[in-house]
């Protein structure tokens, strides 16, 4: 599958999604800094998108980078298209105008480690728990073509698989059989 294939079929697949009542950006940075104050809790979960996900800023994902280990099912299932896309480097042009402020100190969210750590936990089955068969597709194309970037940098550059990459590929394909088999369930 090539990037531009993965690329609309993600958009396809998260088309519609809402967050409903799920945990958003905002809250889950809210939940990562142990605000207590229910009024700064509130003031920061209305800043949440919670119709559109295409509308959420890329500036939000990075100043809410940890959020993703907070999301509900809701917040995952609403957020996922968008990480997904930002991982596949989609809003680079936002990215570039993002990394020219020198005083902007964010990172980007860990897209593949939430797709790869612990799958098996409870909380990661209840976190991907209403992804339906298309999203689930996507997941594992995107892990797929994760892989194939990853085999062709070693063929390009004549890396020599070292502990770490081979830790870092196992961990793909084990990924990438974990939600073949979580799209068969479906």
């Amino acid at each position: 599958m090539t990037k531009t294939q993965l690329i609309g079929e993600i958009y396809k697949a998260f088309e519609g999604v809402t967050l409903e009542d799920g945990v958003g950006l905002w809250e889950g940075r809210a939940l990562d800094d142990r605000i207590q104050d229910m009024t700064e809790y509130n003031r920061l979960k209305t800043k949440d998108e919670r119709e559109d996900w295409q509308k959420i800023p890329i500036v939000d994902l990075y100043k809410c980078n940890s959020s993703l280990s907070f999301f509900d099912a809701k917040g995952m299932r609403f957020h996922l298209g968008l990480l997904l896309l930002f991982d596949l480097e989609v809003f680079l042009a936002e990215e570039d105008e993002l990394h020219e402020d020198k005083t902007f100190k964010h990172f980007p969210p860990e897209v593949r480690f939430a797709l790869t750590y612990q799958l098996e936990s409870d909380y990661s089955r209840d976190r991907f728990s209403l992804l339906n068969t298309p999203q689930i597709t996507c997941v594992v194309h995107f892990l797929e073509y994760a892989l194939q970037e990853k085999e062709q940098y070693m063929q390009q550059y004549a890396v020599t698989p070292n502990a770490r990459f081979d830790k870092h590929y196992k961990e793909l394909v084990h990924a990438i059989t974990h939600w073949k088999v979580k799209a068969l369930i479906q």
